[in-house]
């Protein structure tokens, strides 16, 4: 491809990324908010995501749609800066992140075919939100607590997925603000977003990791640091794209 091509493809995944994440996200929070706790009424709770998951489902799609367009922008990042080694790492970091994030949402939406008459098969299968809408329906007591315990160890699964596309999305974001601060090739600002946006996503693993010592924080410090990153990931998303859209 030519260089204008290279361009259009960028601005497009990058746009695509930032416009993708926050319409699922958006999504995804307001279908959210209602969620009942597990307990003490567990069957309430696989209720209402019985009820949800339409909604849930669509979610899932917009965020693997956004995390496939970070594959083409880390190409085309690449060709931006030039073949170097630091280059090669965004590339490297931008297409892991998108592998890593496309195969957290398919195992948060359909991992599992949870079959509640058999208990053996549902522990094997169950736990993904998808088996949760379709098979928790008219469970008995005992039948709903192994599809709850089936559905913390699929919960393990996600949350580390979940880890693994902060820690790739982060070393993309920062290479792209480190190559750009040392190339000059986009604006200042534009490269100190980004590296402010590997900052966040950096915060955001560390709350993680705590969480997994066993030191809770409040649930505001979590909901303000998705925000940020929301917030941050369209703004960066659209800037990178005018700034690559832009010919020379």
């Amino acid at each position: 491809m030519n260089d204008l091509e290279w361009r259009r493809v960028g601005r497009a995944s990058a746009w695509a990324y930032g416009g993708l994440v926050i319409v699922g996200g958006v999504l995804v929070t307001v279908v959210s908010v209602g969620i009942p706790p597990t307990a003490p009424d567990l069957a309430k709770h696989y209720s209402y995501i019985r009820e949800i998951w339409p909604e849930l489902y669509i979610s899932f799609l917009l965020f693997m749609a956004a995390f496939l367009s970070l594959a083409p922008l880390g190409l085309m990042l690449r060709e931006f800066f030039g073949r170097t080694l630091r280059s090669e790492l965004l590339y490297a970091s931008f297409f892991a992140a998108a592998i890593v994030g496309v195969i957290w949402m398919l195992v948060q939406a359909g991992s599992a075919q949870a079959v509640a008459r058999e208990s053996a098969w549902m522990l094997a299968q169950a736990g993904s939100a998808q088996a949760v809408a379709r098979d928790s329906a008219g469970l008995s007591t005992p039948d709903l607590n192994v599809l709850g315990a089936s559905s913390s160890i699929w919960s393990g699964v996600i949350n580390w997925l979940q880890r693994g596309f902060l820690l790739f999305a982060s070393f993309g974001a920062y290479w792209t603000g480190r190559i750009a601060l040392q190339q000059r090739s986009m604006p200042g600002g534009l490269a100190w977003v980004s590296l402010v946006m590997a900052g966040l996503f950096w915060f955001g693993l560390a709350t993680l990791v705590l969480r997994d010592l066993g030191i809770s924080l409040p649930d505001t410090v979590g909901s303000l640091v998705l925000a940020l990153v929301a917030l941050f990931a369209l703004v960066w998303a659209g800037w990178l794209g005018l700034a690559l859209g832009r010919p020379t």
